[in-house]
């Protein structure tokens, strides 16, 4: 039992509070407190339940193991999950919007619509299935280790900070590229060497390859972002908070549903290819507006 008292020190300063603040919030004095950190006395078993929800360890940390060692294993776990994440939920939204921008390149180049479109699910199916898998992965561990220590230094903070603007600026120049080209698309050439010709669809195409890379930089250098905000990462485990992130989630997936509907309606039943694809801008855009409603409201209860 010698580690009860050390572990209880380090888990209190870890979160900031004072003897006064813990005793307040288990109903105890300061000097219960004081006596439980110095190994004098222990406390009983629902204050040592209360401890464990306050502090989100197991008993069996608190009472046996090197708290400091475990939480630093953790953390190694962390910077891997992390970064594993922010890699598969990168390639799966950027795989999404390619799949759009290979059934477009496609019939610009005069393929076959079936053919097209039979491509378009492949490479959308697997790109919605490595975002489910990225996303049950990070549900497991966060389940598993719902409080981090704070870990990276000052200076790799501000190092990725410094770098962060130039990401974004990169990312945002990438998609007004694109746009150009999208704007004019009608004058660009539809004949090339060989025989080959094109019409504006191919143009569209090379848009959203362009939108593609673009959100891919901000996906990316946005996670990597989160990464290192463990205050967040700990605050997310509030159950308000999931709770809120839980119905974020199912409008933007009603909303992204509807928005690939719109593309194979329009596309299929009306032949407007060309611009059907505007669909899937304005269901981010409205699941960005969805977000940022319902966050405020959580804020305002």
């Amino acid at each position: 039992m010698r580690d009860f008292g050390e572990n209880l020190q380090y888990y209190r300063k870890q979160r900031e509070l004072t003897q006064e603040q813990l005793a307040e919030k288990l109903d105890v004095s300061r000097q219960t407190v004081s006596k439980w950190e110095s190994g004098s006395s222990y406390p009983e078993m629902e204050k040592i339940l209360q401890l464990c929800d306050l502090f989100s360890c197991n008993m069996d940390t608190l009472m046996r193991t090197n708290a400091a060692q475990s939480e630093q294993q953790d953390s190694e776990g962390y910077e891997r999950h992390m970064e594993k994440r922010r890699k598969n939920v990168t390639i799966g939204i950027v795989m999404l919007i390619m799949s759009v921008a290979l059934q477009q390149l496609l019939s610009g180049l005069g393929w076959q619509e079936s053919v097209a479109n039979t491509l378009f699910w492949a490479v959308a199916i697997v790109a919605i299935l490595v975002l489910v898998v990225a996303g049950m992965q990070g549900d497991i561990y966060r389940k598993n280790h719902p409080l981090i220590a704070e870990f990276y230094t000052p200076e790799e903070v501000a190092r990725f900070d410094e770098k962060f603007p130039i990401w974004i600026a990169t990312g945002i120049g990438t998609i007004l590229v694109g746009l150009l080209i999208a704007m004019n698309a009608e004058d660009l050439p539809k004949e090339f060497a060989m025989g080959i010709s094109i019409n504006e669809e191919f143009y569209y195409g090379i848009f959203l390859l362009l939108v593609a890379v673009g959100v891919g930089i901000f996906i990316y250098s946005g996670l990597g972002k989160e990464k290192y905000n463990i205050a967040a990462y700990n605050r997310r485990n509030d159950k308000a908070v999931q709770k809120e992130h839980e119905k974020i989630g199912i409008w933007c997936g009603c909303i992204m549903i509807v928005a690939t509907i719109v593309f194979f309606v329009a596309g299929s039943v009306y032949n407007l290819w060309d611009v059907s694809w505007v669909s899937f801008p304005v269901g981010g855009m409205i699941c960005g507006i969805v977000s940022l409603i319902l966050s405020g409201k959580q804020r305002e209860s």
